[in-house]
């Protein structure tokens, strides 16, 4: 049976005091509630979600505004009232809005702005909120509220994704502003780490007057208006204080308006804490920012050194020049913190950025993130960056490093505790079940971090920059990959050659560039044409091929690809590129398999005769030891859904055993297995009704 609002107002409510709110534990799970009821009354009506979700944001703003306005045993207004009619509830948090939030900020809001909600809706909003303490329930409000409501929006319009404040937290502490500092956050979103600067300032400062001041120093730019708005009115209802947020591109400070022109300008901050937005579906393209970005034009490899041409790129990804605009902004010292995608700390493509970072200064940090972090929303990959830009760069200096394994919640959103063995939660000294959160007290473990050494298990360690191989800031690199490779190094049985020095030495075939051969797309119009296996990533598994792909092609597509592919047996496929969990898998060519098309994904490994007795069964065997695994896995850069290892494969290291005669006890161990895997094969082929009645 439907509710009355009407008879529910006269017969539930009562007179809320400011002592009556109580703290919730999980804020975000209220405002996930909150949705759910919007969107099931909305569902087949709602047009313009982006306009509501800036409507509910407005109406929190007026419950967080009654109570900082509220003392302990004031009578609260953003609750249901006795006696009261739906009408009167909707009328009286109009006029609050009116009155106390567009009136008061009227510098912010446009004398226009009003809460076009519907009653039912306000109603709905008000009647979870009424006995909720928003400001003892949650460090950042609006992050929780930015995250339910507004962020798929963001996401899909700018690529925009809100930090979770956990991380926001460990990147102030870790860069641990001083007071008086000018801290800046080019693209403030609604405002999370100026306002969680804020608390680390207020920290430091007892008067209460120069608290207030210290909120001119937060300085904050965001090309959404809407966005801007919310920042600063943010800030300001939580300091009472005056903060800098303006409503400008970024990345284009020609176009500046005045006032951001005159505030906002190169070498004038102490430190920059941020979290651009990235994807390649934004990408910038526009010339006249580019041209004034040196990560806006063409970097060219010269004897492994890269130099700047004079030609711009067609486009450029703005998470790349995002990093380039924050140290123009910095001044001598200033220190940076951002947040980027992981494939930047690692791709060959991407060395010029590192080229040019360290030529501005020195790296301060890098700590890379769970695949989680940003989860439910986007599984982009990404790490920390802590920068100092300096007129005189160092020659050599230590850089901290960190693998945060654990973020709190898990792919889904949903909060993960740390567990004892017999599966119950642990429990603080207050009875708490404990968040396992790696970033919990991260910056101080970090200050006593020990030198990386080879010998020792460390998530948190310093390494030396003249120790960085290949530009490569990638911390399980140097703990999963050279901690075992130097280890190896040290042992007479094995000899470590990269499969780089196999194509030198002329034992892996290279291509006339020098690369291990792949596959080809044939295009999905020639799928189904005939009984030609065209073979994808996902076909193969346990060295084998799964010739009964339905993805087949027909004799005259194959008699295209035959000689270019030059499939025989003996040769090894090796999965380049693709899903993360398919990465590294192998398969060997047997005389069963080789009338088939690969696909691009793939690299074709050809074993050429030698006299160092390395042949395929060996190869096979050594690209699927767990050191070779977990250097595919070091080398493999995940953008979004999209995995791959590229042409670092080159730097692969492969530890072949020393004497000759265990790589022919070895090759022949493997040999067999293979030829097994070839007569089960056959048998299976061959199976008939005949096959037990001979």
């Amino acid at each position: 049976m439907p509710v009355n609002i009407t008879d529910f107002l006269e017969e539930k409510s009562g007179l809320i005091k400011k002592n009556d709110l109580q703290k919730v534990k999980n804020l975000k799970q209220i405002f996930i509630s909150i949705n759910q009821h919007l969107y099931g009354k909305l569902k087949y009506t709602d047009t313009d979600t982006r306009a509501r979700s800036k409507q509910i944001i407005n109406l929190l703003l007026c419950k967080l505004v009654d109570e900082i306005n509220k003392k302990k045993d004031e009578e609260m207004e953003f609750c249901l009232k006795n006696g009261e009619t739906i009408d009167q509830l909707y009328e009286r948090i109009l006029n609050f809005f009116n009155k106390y939030v567009r009136q008061r900020y009227k510098d912010i809001i446009d004398e226009n702005e009003q809460i076009t909600l519907t009653k039912e809706l306000i109603f709905l909003v008000v009647q979870e909120l009424q006995y909720i303490s928003l400001l003892q329930s949650s460090k950042d409000i609006l992050s929780d509220a930015f995250e339910i409501f507004v962020s798929k929006i963001l996401k899909d319009e700018a690529g925009q994704f809100f930090t979770p404040h956990n991380i926001v937290r460990f990147m102030v502490n870790y860069l641990n502003p001083e007071v008086n500092s000018k801290i800046l956050d080019p693209a403030c979103g609604h405002g999370g780490f100026l306002l969680e600067s804020k608390e680390v300032l207020w920290s430091k400062i007892e008067s209460e007057e120069k608290r207030i001041k210290s909120i001119s120093n937060l300085y904050g730019i965001d090309k959404d208006l809407f966005l801007a708005k919310i920042s600063k009115l943010y800030l300001e209802i939580l300091s009472n204080g005056r903060s800098n947020i303006f409503c400008e591109d970024t990345l284009d400070p020609k176009n500046y308006r005045d006032e951001a022109r005159g505030i906002i300008k190169n070498d004038n901050f102490d430190y920059i804490l941020t979290n651009p937005p990235f994807g390649v579906k934004i990408p910038i393209n526009d010339k006249g920012i580019l041209e004034n970005y040196q990560l806006g034009h063409v970097w060219k490899n010269v004897d492994d050194r890269w130099e700047i041409q004079y030609k711009l790129v067609k486009q450029q990804a703005p998470q790349v020049l995002f990093i380039e605009r924050c140290i123009q902004l910095l001044n001598d010292g200033g220190k940076l913190a951002i947040v980027l995608p992981e494939g930047i700390f690692g791709n060959p493509t991407d060395r010029y950025i590192w080229e040019y970072l360290t030529s501005k200064g020195k790296i301060l940090g890098i700590i890379s993130l769970d695949q989680n972090t940003f989860q439910p929303y986007t599984c982009n990959k990404t790490s920390i960056l802590f920068f100092e830009k300096l007129i005189n760069v160092p020659e050599d200096y230590k850089i901290d490093f960190a693998i945060v394994e654990n973020v709190g919640h898990d792919k889904d959103g949903k909060v993960l505790y740390k567990m004892k063995k017999d599966g119950s939660k642990k429990l603080n000294s207050a009875g708490d079940p404990i968040i396992n959160d790696d970033l919990k007290d991260l910056h101080l473990r970090m200050r006593e971090a020990e030198e990386f050494d080879y010998l020792k298990e460390q998530k948190i360690f310093k390494i030396k920059y003249s120790q960085i191989k290949n530009k490569i800031f990638i911390p399980i690199y140097y703990t999963g990959v050279e901690k075992t490779l130097k280890k190896l190094a040290n042992e007479k049985r094995f000899t470590l050659l990269t499969i780089k020095d196999l194509v030198a030495k002329k034992i892996i075939y290279a291509n006339k560039g020098g690369y291990i051969p792949r596959g080809d797309e044939i295009g999905s119009n020639l799928y189904g044409l005939g009984s030609i296996p065209f073979i994808r990533t996902s076909e193969i598994n346990n060295w084998e091929i799964n010739l009964d792909s339905y993805k087949k092609t027909s004799e005259e597509v194959y008699e295209q690809y035959k000689l270019k592919q030059n499939i025989e047996e003996g040769d090894i496929l090796l999965v380049k590129d693709g899903g993360p969990n398919l990465i590294g898998k192998t398969a060997f060519i047997t005389e069963l398999d080789t009338k088939i098309i690969i696909q691009s994904h793939i690299y074709q490994i050809k074993i050429l005769v030698n006299e160092e007795f390395i042949d395929p069964y060996l190869i096979l065997f050594l690209l699927n030891l767990d050191i070779v695994q977990k250097q595919i896995q070091a080398i493999t850069f995940v953008q979004g859904t999209i995995a791959t290892i590229g042409n670092r494969i080159m730097d692969v290291v492969l530890p072949i055993p020393s004497e000759i005669n265990k790589r022919k006890e070895i090759s022949e161990f493997i040999r067999k297995i293979i030829y097994s895997k070839i007569d089960n094969k056959k048998k299976i082929q061959n199976l008939s009704l005949n096959t037990f009645n001979k």
